[in-house]
């Protein structure tokens, strides 16, 4: 680089054409040749006339001044200037520009792209060699060292992957090729990664390091399984932007559909300089079964994109039992308050429990239903993850053998409790607030919700810790218990209006929505479906920015892979194995880096103001000025002719 003043020069061999605008001037404006001189003797008339517009025998002095500086502009512009450079270890030895390539540098991508093409010049302007090394994962063997004019290609067409950054596993290995000397521009994304401190320390050991870390934070978003599905928005910075779920309108357009903000969730936790928000995904079943994505605002990147799996859509609930109403007694049965509660927000089948087990449903209701035919093969569903809802009722209250029936989450005692009987209440009791950590958290009880009858629990132990429900006398209304992957759950009353008003209430179809949102979706049988089906095909992918594209190659990923997350081969979208389709997001924990031992180039200390994009417009705009000047004086000539 040549400095002159405050400017530097990236290319300064071509400063020497300015020495052909002296020539360059003369040329312009040189005469025509001397016209041959005829003698006619009639001319003796014109003797003493003058004419009024005389056409100038020279080039007018102000063209050739803006013709000069139009082509001095363009010299000046190939020749790089770069208003106050800043010393850069660029162009004092061999250069390696390290590109973190993985989500977290789409932000702010096309200014890295830029800051390293301007390394890259330098490099070539100094005549070192230069290498790229691109943390996507992809990099394999030696890294090669070039001449620095032939990485620029390779660079400008560089896009951030829809995975975490990954460096070589090993850096001596990578760097085997590498001159001494080496001077290393690390343009990070912030954020840590596995590798990265190896890396360091390896460059550092053979040369001087600068960093350029990114002027914004960084951002993720994550799905927090649960009772009640939420995000978990994370951030490098101390503020959040909004998360907007976007899906599809009734005309099958993609719109925003919500806006969550993160602040309404609770307060924030910051924990080694990550910010993290409870995002919940507080919205009616119908529109949140339309969403197909959740995106951070203003923050392009794979990362703070979420994409909607079946965890997010809608139940398969299947409802078996005897319906033992009629047409005209429909009020009385149990599957008719159960349907008019689960229809609008789930897809229900009805049949014998032999019949619905093979339609592979996420939830299974039983209403008032004893000793089941077919508990083995129930029994083998529910421990492959699925949700069993059993409701009390007569028969199981008249049932000898209530405390030997299984797949229940407690043992009960014979004969229940209600007016009258053995254990008489005064009057009916009413529902208890539910616990702030329970699947029922935020649900108001109506005041005139009561329950006049129940199956009641023997004492034990944890029957506490089970009790997701309970009435005012602390007796429980709901309990819960894990089997296998699955979970059991009994309501100790009714699924009608023969023990309590609470199936007439809109807390009862709230319960169970909260409820049927927690089981697993696909869960019939996890284990075959990985044995059956051991790869998973994407069906739509995203880029390195959160846009979605259609996959250019499909191929499939292993099941072990999959698991694993978002990689080369496997990038974050939706992939579908078997009947399931899950989503393979890229966000997740993030951990700011550290750079011990490295310079670290802020925004502020960056390279000065590049001159040459200036430098063509003026020459374009003298160019333009030269034009109509030279239009000017040409119809001022046949202005004169006229």
């Amino acid at each position: 680089m040549l400095l002159i003043g405050p400017i530097g020069f990236l290319t300064p061999w071509i400063l020497a054409a300015l020495a052909a605008l002296p020539v360059l001037w003369l040329i312009l404006r040189a005469m025509p040749p001397s016209p041959k001189l005829v003698r006619f003797p009639g001319t003796r008339l014109l003797l003493g006339l003058k004419d009024p517009h005389p056409v100038a025998r020279h080039t007018p002095w102000w063209l050739l001044l803006l013709r000069v500086l139009a082509i001095a502009a363009l010299i000046l512009g190939f020749a790089g200037p770069v208003w106050k450079p800043s010393p850069d270890q660029a162009g004092q030895g061999p250069l390696l520009v390290v590109m973190d390539a993985g989500w977290a540098a789409a932000p702010d991508w096309p200014q890295r792209q830029a800051r390293a093409l301007r390394a890259l010049d330098r490099a070539a302007a100094a005549g070192q060699p230069a290498a790229l090394l691109v943390a996507d994962g992809t990099a394999t063997g030696a890294l090669p060292f070039l001449p620095a004019t032939e990485l620029a290609a390779q660079l400008r067409a560089l896009r951030p992957a829809a995975w975490e950054t990954r460096y070589p596993p090993d850096p001596q290995a990578a760097l085997a090729e590498a001159p001494a000397g080496l001077s290393v521009l690390w343009l990070s994304d912030g954020l840590d990664h596995p590798g990265r401190a190896e890396w360091l320390a390896a460059l550092a050991g053979r040369g001087g390091v600068t960093v350029v870390p990114p002027d914004g934070p960084r951002q993720s978003l994550e799905l927090v399984a649960g009772d009640q599905p939420a995000l978990r928005l994370r951030s490098t910075g101390a503020a959040a932007a909004d998360v907007l779920a976007i899906g599809l309108d009734p005309q099958g357009t993609p719109r925003e559909l919500a806006r969550l903000r993160p602040g309404e969730g609770g307060g924030a936790s910051a924990d080694a300089g990550v910010t993290s928000w409870l995002v919940p995904i507080d919205l009616p079943s119908e529109l949140r079964n339309r969403i197909t994505r959740f995106e951070v605002e203003g923050h392009g990147s794979a990362g703070a994109v979420l994409l909607a799996d079946d965890s997010l859509r809608r139940r398969k609930v299947a409802l078996a039992g005897d319906d033992r109403a009629g047409e005209g007694q429909r009020l009385l049965s149990p599957l008719h308050y159960l349907r008019r509660a689960l229809a609008p927000t789930t897809d229900l089948i009805e049949g014998g429990l032999g019949d619905v087990l093979q339609a592979s449903p996420d939830v299974i209701v039983l209403a008032d239903q004893f000793g089941l035919a077919e508990e083995p093969g129930l029994r083998e569903w529910v421990e492959g993850g699925g949700l069993l809802i059993r409701f009390a009722g007569p028969r199981m209250a008249a049932s000898e053998r209530l405390a030997e029936e299984p797949l229940l989450p407690v043992r009960l005692r014979a004969g229940g409790r209600d007016i009258g009987g053995a254990l008489a209440w005064g009057e009916p009791r009413s529902v208890a607030p539910f616990a702030a950590d329970g699947p029922f958290a935020g649900l108001s009880v109506p005041q005139d919700a009561t329950v006049r009858a129940q199956l009641l629990a023997e004492p034990a132990p944890d029957l506490g810790d089970r009790t997701i429900a309970q009435l005012s006398d602390g007796t429980p209304l709901v309990t819960r218990a894990a089997l296998g992957q699955g979970q059991l759950v009994l309501f100790h009353t009714t699924a009608n209006a023969e023990w309590s008003n609470l199936a007439i209430s809109g807390l009862f179809v709230e319960m169970l929505d909260r409820l049927v949102r927690s089981a697993r979706v696909g869960s019939a049988a996890p284990e075959a479906d990985r044995a059956e089906q051991p790869f998973w095909l994407p069906e739509l992918v995203l880029d390195g920015f959160g846009r979605t594209t259609e996959p250019q190659d499909a191929t499939p990923v292993a099941a072990a892979d999959f698991a694993r997350g978002p990689a080369p081969g496997a990038p974050a979208g939706l992939y579908r194995g078997g009947e399931r389709v899950a989503a393979l997001n890229a966000g997740g924990p993030m951990a700011p880096a550290d750079w011990p031992g490295a310079r670290i180039e802020r925004a502020a200390e960056a390279p000065g103001l590049d001159l040459r994009g200036w430098l063509v417009a003026l020459a374009a705009v003298l160019f333009a000025l030269d034009a109509l000047g030279s239009a000017w004086l040409a119809r001022g000539r046949q202005g004169a002719t006229a």
